[in-house]
C-alpha cells in the first residue's frame, strides 16, 4: 500500500486490489470536493472504494462533497466536525455509514440515505443540530432491517424519516 496526493486528494492505493481509500492529508480540505470514481497513478487506475477513518475530520473550510458510485463505505468519524458542510451526495453503492460519520456536521440541513445501506454506526449524526430532512430511499419494511448504532441521530432536530412508502418516526 502507498499514500499519494493526486488533484488534490489523499489515497491509500492498493496495487493487489487495484483499489483506493481516501485519507486524510496533512492540509485540510477546502470547498467543495468531487471524488472521481478512479485515479490514475504511475499508469495505474485504482477504482475508488471507501472513504477512511477521518478522511475529513474538523475540515472546517469543507462545505460540500460529492462521493462516486463505486464507494461501498463511509469510515468512522469520516466527516466528523466539519461545520460548514451543508451538502453531501451518498451513492446507492454506499452500504455502510461508519461511528461517528458526520459527528457535529451542525450546518448539514438534509441527509438522502440510499436503500443499499446495510448499516448505520453509533452516533453517526450525532450533534447534526441543522438536520431537518433525513430521507431514506427504500421502503419502511427495508428501514428496519438496517443495523442501527447507538444514539445514531441523536439529538437532531427531526424527528421523522421519509421513506418511499410513507414515514417513520425516529
Amino acid at each position: 500500500m502507498k499514500e499519494k496526493i493526486i488533484n488534490g486528494i489523499n489515497y491509500r492505493l492498493n496495487d493487489w486490489t487495484k483499489t483506493a481509500e481516501v485519507i486524510k492529508k496533512g492540509g485540510l480540505y477546502e470547498g467543495n470536493i468531487i471524488i472521481p470514481e478512479t485515479v490514475v497513478f504511475n499508469e495505474l487506475t485504482y477504482r475508488v472504494t471507501s472513504i477512511g477513518k477521518e478522511a475529513f475530520a474538523f475540515c472546517y473550510p469543507l462545505t460540500s462533497i460529492t462521493i462516486p458510485d463505486s464507494v461501498k463505505s463511509i469510515g468512522w468519524k469520516a466527516f466528523a466536525f466539519c461545520y460548514p458542510l451543508t451538502s453531501i451526495t451518498i451513492p446507492d453503492s454506499v452500504k455502510s455509514i461508519g461511528w461517528e460519520a458526520f459527528f457535529y456536521c451542525d450546518s448539514l440541513k438534509e441527509i438522502c440515505i440510499p436503500n443499499s445501506v446495510t448499516s448505520i454506526g453509533r452516533h453517526a449524526f450525532d450533534g447534526c443540530d441543522s438536520l431537518l430532512s433525513i430521507t431514506y430511499q427504500g421502503t419502511i419494511a427495508q428501514w428496519k432491517k438496517i443495523k442501527l448504532g447507538y444514539f445514531w441521530k441523536t439529538p437532531i432536530p427531526t424527528a421523522v424519516l421519509h421513506c418511499t412508502d410513507g414515514d417513520v418516526k425516529v
